[in-house]
């Protein structure tokens, strides 16, 4: 048992070494998890009319949310090339398990996810710098109000997010065997993904229809979403919508419900990628 444990512990290292050296000498991978983000945060902040000191820290949240959306593109390119030249045979022929490969590259794709996260919030002060005005209050004056307790709820939702992320990126993967068209089908499901979520258009817009938001519960990141819009909006309801009694409020304002659907949703998104992968495109 001892022998075992510390087998598995020496090829998950070794694979995560293997995994970062090839991920990370791509100057893909930074576009990916820097650069796109960075554009989207960019545009976003501008179509929303800029980052300003009125906004409340479950708007400031959203704009947190966009960079963890990335890692489902790195993830999928990466597995989708590998799977076509010899690099996963190779790891395959030495003896490592399915399992010992996907923890190892999950492993390093959340990594992945966290410093992009924090690149994004760096990201956010730049543009409050940029377009806030000298007598508002600063967005890092903003971020220090959430009290610790909150950001355990954002930092919960965060990773939910990426994990959600990463599956959808290795089910996909898995499944379609063309590079280019499992990088398109990808760019359709996150950009519908992203529109259900809560992230992109107006809450207000979206709780008017409940069809729309029953259908939107069948959204992954729905619920990563409203664990930290709960979370961050310190027990007030109108900091996430306004005028909440006339609207339908998602998951009944409920945290410790919406925390357990958005676990559940990523434990089945696991089990829906391990099944899916395979060494390479043969079947």
């Amino acid at each position: 048992m001892q022998n075992s444990f510390i087998k598995f512990n020496k090829n998950f290292l070794n694979n995560f070494l293997l995994v970062s050296s090839s991920v990370l000498r791509n100057f893909r991978t930074y576009v990916y998890l820097f650069f796109i983000p960075i554009f989207i945060l960019a545009i976003f902040s501008w179509f929303n009319g800029g980052i300003n000191s009125h906004y409340k820290p479950t708007k400031l949240f959203l704009f947190m949310m966009i960079p963890t959306y990335a890692v489902v593109f790195l993830v999928n390119i990466s597995i989708s090339e590998w799977k076509n030249s010899v690099f996963l045979k190779r790891i395959h022929s030495a003896g490592i398990s399915k399992t010992e490969f996907l923890l190892s590259i999950w492993a390093f794709n959340f990594l992945a996810g966290i410093v992009a996260f924090i690149i994004g919030i760096c990201t956010l002060e730049i543009l409050g710098l940029l377009y806030l005005k000298p007598i508002e209050e600063s967005i890092s004056a903003t971020l220090n109000s959430i009290k610790f307790t909150e950001w355990i709820g954002i930092l919960y939702a965060i990773s939910l997010n990426i994990l959600i992320s990463i599956a959808i990126g290795t089910i996909i993967s898995g499944l379609i065997k063309s590079v280019a068209l499992s990088q398109s089908l990808t760019i359709l499901i996150v950009a519908f993904c992203i529109v259900f979520s809560d992230n992109l258009l107006p809450i207000d817009l979206m709780a008017i229809n409940k069809g729309i938001v029953i259908f939107s519960y069948f959204i992954p990141q729905k619920h990563s979403v409203w664990i930290g819009l709960i979370s961050s909006s310190a027990n007030n309801l109108n900091w996430i919508m306004e005028n909440a009694d006339r609207k339908i409020v998602s998951f009944n304002y409920n945290l410790t419900l919406v925390s357990f659907t958005g676990l559940l949703y990523v434990v089945l998104l696991s089990i829906g990628a391990y099944f899916s992968f395979g060494w390479n495109n043969k079947k």
